[in-house]
């Protein structure tokens, strides 16, 4: 593949990559309304979340000012992020697959952020002991990440396949987006091994990017795992793997989202009441005609009858 295709193919799959996600995190930020749930503990109540309190339990609490955290939220979500908690709590058995596919995603995105790193070290001709260690650092991210990457989703394959509990769960999608994920790892394993100084490499490829170099030569099993990862890349936005962007609005839109009814909620939510119910329940009787208003009080009036 010559220079010029390496740079279309790269920021081409790059923009679309970013148009499909942001298309997508709008879609989510204009979603209606959730259900409130009014649930504790949440993290952010100021010296209530630790035994699991709320300010609803104050004394005539809507004249009271609200005092939020800020560091307790982002202590429970580090919590979540790096260590999985929520798999640890609600199924052990699969935690130690999932933790190892998600540190060597974790891991290979932090040696990216290095190859960027580099590829700057490498135009502006800095010292050599200072690109000599920033690109040893990134060798280790990618050989542990490859690794781990590539444990984690043989692992989670052979979970997912022979678990009765996890079968029942499975579809299409969650297979190839591990055998995806599979072959980005693998792949990137086979190119530390066979592409002789593969960091070196890597570094170059990026530089040639940035300086838009159109000369960039790159080895076959550095190829094979670039194309692999971009491929990915242009997949990812479209599936449900976008849980690291709507997991943001999970826990802080839903399952966190403590603030008062205000007006512009109250509107909000008069509108969703109006909208037609498309249930096809014979117990909800709605045919697509009724609102939820009309459920809600029909249901009151035949308590009233009985």
């Amino acid at each position: 593949m010559s220079g010029i295709v390496w740079h279309i193919f790269t920021f081409g799959v790059i923009g679309i990559f970013l148009i499909v996600l942001t298309y997508r995190t709008l879609a989510i930020i204009r979603l209606p309304i959730h259900l409130r749930w009014e649930l504790a503990p949440i993290p952010h109540e100021k010296g209530k979340g630790r035994y699991g309190g709320s300010y609803l339990e104050d004394y005539e609490w809507w004249n009271k000012p609200q005092h939020r955290s800020l560091i307790a939220p982002m202590i429970y979500m580090a919590k979540e992020i790096l260590l999985l908690r929520g798999v640890w709590k609600h199924y052990t058995a699969l935690w130690p697959f999932t933790f190892s596919l998600h540190m060597g995603i974790y891991l290979i995105a932090g040696m990216l952020f290095l190859q960027v790193v580099n590829a700057v070290l490498l135009i502006a001709q800095s010292p050599l002991y200072v690109l000599d260690f920033s690109l040893g650092i990134a060798s280790v991210f990618a050989l542990g990440g490859y690794l781990l990457g590539s444990l984690g989703t043989i692992g989670l394959l052979l979970k997912r396949s022979l678990d009765p509990n996890l079968r029942p769960f499975n579809t299409i999608s969650t297979y190839v987006n591990l055998l995806l994920l599979g072959a980005v790892f693998i792949s990137g394993g086979y190119a530390w091994l066979h592409s002789g100084d593969f960091i070196s490499n890597m570094s170059l490829f990026m530089k040639s990017l940035i300086t838009f170099d159109t000369g960039l030569t790159v080895t076959f099993p550095l190829s094979l795992h670039i194309v692999t990862a971009l491929l990915f890349i242009l997949y990812l936005p479209l599936t449900d793997m976008i849980h690291f962007i709507a997991k943001f609005f999970t826990y802080h839109s839903i399952r966190w989202d403590d603030k008062p009814q205000d007006e512009k909620m109250e509107q909000e939510l008069n509108a969703l009441l109006t909208q037609p119910v498309s249930w096809s329940a014979p117990h909800v009787k709605a045919y697509g005609k009724k609102s939820w208003v009309d459920i809600a009080t029909a249901e009151m009036r035949d308590e009233k009858k009985s």
